[in-house]
């Protein structure tokens, strides 16, 4: 596996791992009423949504290399 599909790869798991977290964070909240469950959810959400701009900065970025 090339260093660039590594990169791919991990930046995907990532952003679905962090939206799954964020997910449960919301459970939590619905559940307990907890402000941390909400705080999970809260900075899971601004990961995800900063690695999704890294992603797609990186795959044009890929894109150029030979």
């Amino acid at each position: 596996m090339s260093l660039r599909a590594f990169h791919v790869i991990f930046i995907v798991v990532s952003v679905v791992l962090s939206l799954y977290i964020a997910i449960w964070g919301v459970r939590e909240f619905a559940q307990t009423r907890s402000m941390s469950g909400l705080g999970l959810a809260i900075v899971f959400v601004a990961a995800a949504a900063v690695l999704i701009i890294y992603g797609k900065k990186t795959f044009r970025k890929l894109r150029e290399l030979p």
